[in-house]
């Protein structure tokens, strides 16, 4: 895994040479008493849906289960993690495959690998993987997250949202904002699948088109140096 991860990461800085730069006036900035815009992001709107996950998603209309098939396989690229109770900022690259439950399912399971780069483009550091699972909202098309920690964080991607949201094209990139419900903090993926791997199944026959899911539409951010983060 550790060398597939050196030639993903070498393909990365080879074309995307300013992933790390940092920027003054990103909008996730905040200051003194000025609440994060996520904030709004409560539980009780927000939160994961055990009836969702558990009982709902294996029937789902053919527009979500497009949108599982999508989203399911290996992706990698840049991961920004801001801590919404300090404000302190994160930035690494991160390995996320997400695994369906079956053919028919829009929920499953997934693993992240989060690392950092040397100067030279090879892995430096590298985090124990962190397992999760995953369930597309049958209504909205939203995608909520829930790491196997020991808190058992909580994230949301809203499919509505405009500048705040997320944007996944097939074959291309899944980019955009995941948003805490049962805690403050929020990340920013900008990730690119991974081709030719075993994570991405057999799925069903399309007209050809490029499917896409979201909002096109993403407030990008970026930061400066590069740190690895442990997750409650």
């Amino acid at each position: 895994m550790k060398k597939n991860l050196i030639l993903m990461a070498a393909a990365i800085m080879m074309a995307v040479p300013t992933l790390f730069t940092s920027c003054d006036d990103d909008p996730w900035y905040w200051y003194g008493d000025n609440e994060p815009w996520w904030y709004d992001y409560d539980g009780s709107n927000w939160g994961w849906n055990d009836n969702d996950y558990n009982q709902g998603g294996d029937n789902s209309g053919s527009s979500m289960i497009d949108e599982a098939e999508v989203l399911q396989g290996e992706w990698d690229g840049k991961m920004i993690y801001t801590n919404g109770d300090t404000g302190e900022q994160s930035s690494f690259y991160a390995n996320m495959t997400f695994v369906r439950n079956n053919s028919n399912a829009i929920k499953g399971t997934g693993t992240e690998i989060d690392y950092t780069l040397d100067s030279k483009g090879n892995v430096d550091k590298q985090n124990a993987p962190l397992k999760f699972n995953w369930y597309i909202e049958e209504k909205t098309g939203d995608i909520y997250i829930k790491y196997l920690t020991q808190n058992k964080i909580t994230f949301v991607m809203d499919a509505s949202a405009k500048e705040h949201g997320f944007w996944l094209e097939e074959n291309k990139c899944f980019q955009g904002y995941m948003i805490g419900t049962n805690n403050k903090d929020m990340i920013y993926i900008d990730l690119s699948p991974v081709k030719n791997n075993e994570a991405k199944k057999a799925t069903r026959a399309t007209t050809g088109a490029s499917r896409c899911f979201g909002s096109s539409i993403i407030s990008t951010i970026s930061t400066g140096k590069q740190a690895l983060t442990s997750r409650r």
